[in-house]
């Protein structure tokens, strides 16, 4: 309570008949306002019974005059009713009727309103007090009738309430009138009255100030009773009371003016407290320096205590100081954090000591203000620890780590930096769900249980994958999991921030970092969350392009022994063929050469028809020959080039198995080079004989045609198709070697091989390599 008299008087004039003035002048139009409230609220409630009474009649009399009307669907009539109840009754704005079998009737002259039907309720039989509807034109009170027993026609009339705020706008400014003719008065009566009663005040100043001026003899003569009276007797005892305190003050000079001089060399704050009596605890002096940190103004200090100026933390650290004081305890300085008058944040460092001042002894305390120090010290720790996390991620970025673990070490790194315990990763898998990948202060136990915590992406922080900005989340909030880890963690955490992870210029995962206050998470730590996210996704993207490369070279090291196995394999295929059939022929053709060399001498008669069974044993061995040399390479590639060779290939495997094959090759395209050639023919078989093998397919079609740097070849088929991305991630014969080859073999041409399946979909596979010569289009 004594603060709030003390900010009163700060704010009210210093004068007394002022003040006098305007108490009376604020009684004057406090009345006023309350009597033009009160009147206004009575003619207000008198008014609105009067209009809801005629609007009750009006619409009445309406309704039983045009119910034989309405009944009848006689428009005219009920148009002309409507019109006269307007045009006889100014406070009336509209008039309408609605019948079943009649359209609507009204008086609106722009049209009628959409939406009024809707604002306006069902009504009852008789008209009631009418609904309230704000329009254009003001309040409008509607009533409504139904004239007609057991059928649903309606009349509707319009009555503005704009009469009732004009009486109320003139009742208003009348009283308003009377009350600024009373504050006129109030004013002049209030200026007599108070220079007759300040009179002896202003005696009681004018020797006060002498008394200032050092006339310490000065004393004033009034008559003894009353305010006035007691405060000349108080004047003269105060009088009394400062020639002795200046006696005192004469004492203490020489130490005062030392610590005086003292402060300013220093430019240090300096408060005195006092440790005794009534003063205990209480500022007996401030100067200027302190009381400016505090933003008051010395006199406003003094004879308060220190409690009350100091906020609760920091006064229980200002005590232990001031305990050791008094133990004798040289005590090192101490950072205060204060909050001054205006709200200002500063840090002071504090020291003291005990000093006798004015007959007592008391407790001298010395502040300075560091806070631009500490400012610089704490910029300059930020930045350290924004470098020092930054430093963390390039090193965990530049080992060659697995992304599950290189995550892991991110987040650690991040959290150490930022001195902060709990965070986590969510990143979106190739199906875009999102999936827990690192976590770091939440528990001991399963990752399952800790992934039951997340609502994750419906929660509020899911909004950052969809624009890409940084959110607080507050944990108050039902679908944030730090509300979850709060009650299962026993830790007082009341926020998170969430970042986005951007890869390859979409949003694939979300960092997020947990603390207890929220107050951290400034501008500046923001924007290094912000530029941590963009490394992670930099790491990801790297670990994500290290580990292609590794399964490449694993994949590619794979294929190179495979082909060195399936290269073995052939030749000890082509050996074991060309021993027991090739071999053994051309054995039976020395044989049968040896038998004609005898008949020729023995039976010369046999030898036509031994040539003829040789010559079929010679025909059958150089069809055998022909038939591996094919196996190894069509001499139609070499010939006749890639088309025929591809038809041929595709008639023998597939053709004669009754499988129907639609091609799509252009007529006049060019020979390719012998290599893509090759290339294009060792996938396309590759592609028939795994259709032969496990498509089931009916239908296959095979497109060719080259354009400007490329030549491309499609195959397609109806068959049971395959999931591509399980094949590839098998292990042994259910890699798919055979697709993997083909990816390899277009690769190494610097082309590109694509694979478009799904179980029961057929497949789709297109390859393209580079080639310079002329682009001709696909024939269709």
């Amino acid at each position: 309570m004594r603060r709030f008299w003390l900010w009163l008087d700060r704010r009210l004039p210093r004068r007394l008949t002022t003040r006098l003035i305007l108490a009376l002048v604020v009684i004057v139009v406090t009345a006023g306002l309350v009597t033009t409230g009160a009147v206004n609220l009575l003619l207000a409630h008198t008014l609105r019974a009067e209009l809801i009474r005629f609007g009750r009649s009006l619409t009445l009399a309406l309704g039983e005059n045009m119910a034989n009307a309405l009944a009848e669907g006689d428009l005219a009539t009920v148009q002309e009713l409507l019109n006269a109840v307007v045009h006889e009754n100014g406070d009336v704005v509209y008039a309408f009727a609605v019948a079943p079998d009649m359209p609507l009737v009204h008086t609106f002259p722009n049209g009628f309103p959409a939406d009024l039907l809707r604002l306006i309720p069902a009504p009852e039989e008789r008209p009631g007090d009418g609904v309230l509807l704000w329009t254009e034109q003001g309040l409008i009170r509607d009533f409504a009738y139904r004239p007609l027993d057991g059928i649903p026609a309606e009349v509707h009339v319009g009555i503005s309430q704009a009469r009732i705020a004009a009486l109320q706008a003139l009742v208003a400014r009348f009283i308003m009138g009377l009350t600024l003719v009373g504050c006129l008065i109030a004013i002049g009566i209030a200026y007599g009255f108070g220079r007759a009663a300040v009179y002896p005040l202003a005696e009681l100043a004018r020797r006060a100030r002498r008394l200032g001026q050092g006339h310490l003899d000065e004393r004033v003569e009034l008559p003894p009773g009353g305010e006035i009276g007691d405060l000349a007797q108080a004047f003269n005892q105060m009088a009394d009371a400062v020639q002795h305190a200046i006696r005192r003050l004469q004492e203490s000079e020489a130490g005062y003016r030392n610590l005086l001089t003292a402060a300013s060399t220093v430019g240090e704050g300096i408060a005195l407290i006092g440790e005794e009596g009534a003063e205990e605890g209480r500022l007996v002096f401030v100067n200027e320096a302190f009381a400016r940190l505090l933003g008051f103004q010395p006199e406003d200090l003094v004879g308060l205590n220190v409690a009350s100026v100091l906020p609760p933390a920091s006064l229980e650290i200002a005590h232990q100081l001031w305990r050791a004081i008094r133990e004798g305890r040289t005590g090192h300085p101490v950072e205060l954090p204060v909050v001054d008058r205006d709200g200002r944040r500063h840090v002071l460092e504090t020291t003291g000591t005990r000093i006798y001042y004015q007959g007592r002894w008391v407790l001298a305390w010395f502040a300075r203000d560091i806070s631009e120090r500490k400012a610089r010290e704490e910029e300059l720790r930020r930045r350290n620890r924004e470098l020092t996390a930054l430093n963390a991620v390039a090193a965990a970025v530049s080992e060659p780590l697995p992304s599950a673990r290189l995550l892991e070490r991110i987040l650690q790194q991040v959290l150490s930096a930022l001195e902060l315990r709990i965070g986590w990763i969510f990143l979106l898998d190739e199906s875009g769900l999102p999936r827990l990948v690192a976590y770091h202060g939440l528990s001991s136990g399963e990752g399952e249980g800790i992934q039951g915590w997340f609502t994750f992406p419906d929660c509020r922080c899911g909004q950052v994958l969809v624009d890409g900005q940084p959110v607080i989340v507050d944990a108050s909030e039902s679908r944030c999991a730090v509300r979850r880890m709060r009650t299962a963690l026993q830790h007082p955490l009341s926020c998170h921030v969430a970042v986005p992870i951007p890869m390859r210029g979409r949003i694939r995962g979300v960092l997020a970092v947990a603390a207890e206050d929220p107050r951290i998470f400034d501008q500046a730590e923001m924007t290094l969350l912000m530029t941590v996210g963009q490394q992670i996704g930099v790491a990801l993207e790297n670990a994500r392009l290290w580990e292609e490369l590794q399964q490449k070279e694993r994949i590619r090291g794979e294929l190179l022994t495979r082909l060195m196995r399936t290269q073995e394999e052939e030749r000890l295929r082509v050996a074991r063929e060309l021993h027991d059939g090739i071999g053994q022929s051309l054995s039976a053709l020395v044989f049968g050469l040896n038998t004609i060399s005898v008949a020729l001498h023995q039976a010369p008669e046999e030898v036509p028809r031994l040539l003829n069974r040789l010559k079929v044993s010679v025909s059958d061995t150089i069809k055998e020959l022909q038939d591996m040399i094919y196996d190894l390479r069509p001499t139609l590639l070499d010939d006749l080039g890639l088309i025929q060779a591809l038809r041929w290939y595709a008639r023998e495997r597939l053709e004669s198995r009754g499988i129907r094959v639609i091609y799509e090759i252009p007529d006049s395209i060019p020979r390719l080079p012998s290599e893509i050639e090759t290339a294009l023919f060792r996938i396309g078989q590759e592609a028939i004989t795994n259709i032969c093998k496990h498509a089931e397919a009916t239908e296959v079609g095979i497109r060719l045609w080259v354009e400007k740097g490329w030549a491309v070849m499609e195959i397609t088929d109806n068959g049971v198709g395959f999931c591509w991305s399980e094949l590839r991630a098998g292990e042994g014969p259910r890699r798919g070697w055979g697709l993997l080859g083909m990816q390899e073999r277009a690769i190494l041409l610097g082309g590109e091989l694509r694979i478009d399946t799904a179980p029961g979909q057929g497949t789709r596979l297109y390859v393209r390599l580079p080639w310079e010569g002329e682009g001709w289009g696909s024939v269709s």
